[in-house]
C-alpha cells in the first residue's frame, strides 16, 4: 500500500528495470517524439554562473560574508539500517539536531514510507534542514540549509552521527545567493 502524503504520491523503492528494457523503451519514446512533436525544439543554454561549493570544507559555518546563505549536503552511508525504517526515530533525530545547533524551529512535517524510509522537513527560521532515508540500502540524504552564522551545522552533523551511526559521510557545501553575482 502507498502512503499518500502532503508532497503526494511516492514509492518506497525505485523499480529495478534491466538496462536493455530501458534501452528498447527510450528508442521507442524517442521513436514516437520524433513523429509528433514538434519540429522546433527548445535548447538549454549553460548556466550563466557557477555554483561555489566545498567537498569535504573545512569549516561548516557560514562565514562568509558575501553569501546569503550555506547550504551542506551530507551523505550518510553504512548507517544502521534499523535507525532510518520509523518515522519517529528519524524526526526526533532531525528535530534535535536543529535544536542543538540553536536553529530556531517553525514547523516540522515527515512520512514514513511502505515498507520502510522516512523523509522529512524540519522549516527553521534560518532555512529548512531535510532528510530522506533508504533503509534498504543503509542510506541517508540530509539537506542543512541555513542562513545565518548563529547556526552551528557541525553540532547538527555530530547529533545526526550519533543518531544513524553511520561509517562513511560525505559534505559538499554549497554558498547560496553570493552577493557579488546578486544583481542589485
Amino acid at each position: 500500500m502507498i502512503k499518500v502524503g502532503i508532497l503526494g504520491r511516492r514509492p518506497a523503492r525505485s523499480i529495478c528495470i534491466p538496462a536493455w528494457m530501458q534501452a528498447v523503451w527510450r528508442s521507442a519514446r524517442d521513436w514516437i517524439v520524433g513523429i509528433f512533436a514538434p519540429a522546433t525544439r527548445a535548447v538549454a543554454h549553460p548556466l550563466q554562473q557557477r555554483f561555489e561549493y566545498e567537498i569535504a570544507p573545512r569549516s561548516l559555518r557560514q562565514d562568509d560574508s558575501r553569501t546569503l546563505g550555506t547550504h551542506l549536503l551530507v551523505e550518510l552511508y553504512g548507517c544502521n539500517g534499523r535507525t532510518l525504517e520509523r518515522v519517529a526515530y528519524v524526526e526526533k533525530a532531525l528535530v534535535q539536531a536543529a535544536h542543538e545547533s540553536n536553529a530556531h524551529i517553525v514547523s516540522h512535517f515527515f512520512h514514513e514510507f511502505e515498507p520502510y524510509g522516512v523523509s522529512g522537513v524540519v522549516v527553521i527560521e534560518e532555512s529548512h534542514y531535510t532528510i530522506h532515508t533508504w533503509p534498504e540500502h543503509r542510506y541517508a540524504a540530509i539537506d542543512l540549509f541555513f542562513c545565518s552564522e548563529t547556526v552551528d551545522a557541525e553540532r547538527a552533523l555530530e547529533v545526526l552521527r550519533r543518531a544513524f551511526e553511520p561509517e562513511h559521510i560525505d559534505v559538499m557545501l554549497i554558498r547560496r545567493g553570493v552577493l557579488d553575482k546578486t544583481p542589485g
